[in-house]
């Protein structure tokens, strides 16, 4: 009786298979439900006769130090986030205001439809591999001045709106059109 009882765990384990329509799925399904089944014929047996099952509550953690130990040194090491890094993360948008902007740090300086613009890209250190990158711009045409700021806050993995201040400038529409 006690092998039906494997059987029918396997037999459960193929459902997760069936109903996604995926073969490897019910076979690694029915497989780990039938070692369960095993591992639970097992633990009655020694309960049985009366014997320890703390050996069943440290062989886990036990195998899961040993695996977690064995990927750590088998792992390469991530090389360092620099700044200049955050920015071409901050950078690597398409559409948006920040592709006027130089991709590494530094200054542009240049002329649209009248208008005198100098962008600036800079990056700043707040800890280990997290960086402010900020996009600044100015302007002016005649005695008309203005100034566009955006700040984001970037890690290896995501990038966040810090603020930003100013106005957007006017002649924006028609560069991003080109």
């Amino acid at each position: 009786m006690r092998w039906l009882f494997v059987f029918f765990h396997g037999i459960l384990g193929l459902i997760n298979g069936l109903f996604f329509q995926d073969t490897y799925l019910a076979y690694y399904g029915m497989a780990a439900a039938m070692l369960y089944g095993c591992i639970d014929w097992w633990v009655e047996r020694r309960i049985d006769r009366e014997k320890s099952t703390k050996v069943l509550l440290i062989i886990p953690l036990i195998l899961l130090l040993l695996s977690w130990s064995i990927l750590e040194v088998l792992s390469p090491s991530l090389p360092p986030f620099t700044k200049e890094d955050a920015i071409e993360f901050a950078t690597s948008g398409e559409g948006t205001d920040i592709d006027l902007f130089p991709v590494k740090v530094g200054t542009w300086k240049g002329i649209f439809g009248g208008y005198q613009i100098e962008r600036k890209t800079r990056a700043k250190k707040l800890n280990k591999e997290f960086y402010l990158v900020t996009f600044e711009e100015n302007w002016t045409k005649g005695k008309q001045k203005g100034r566009y700021v955006m700040s984001y806050k970037v890690d290896r993995s995501s990038v966040s709106g810090d603020g930003g201040s100013g106005t957007i400038p006017p002649y924006y529409e028609k560069v991003l059109e080109q």
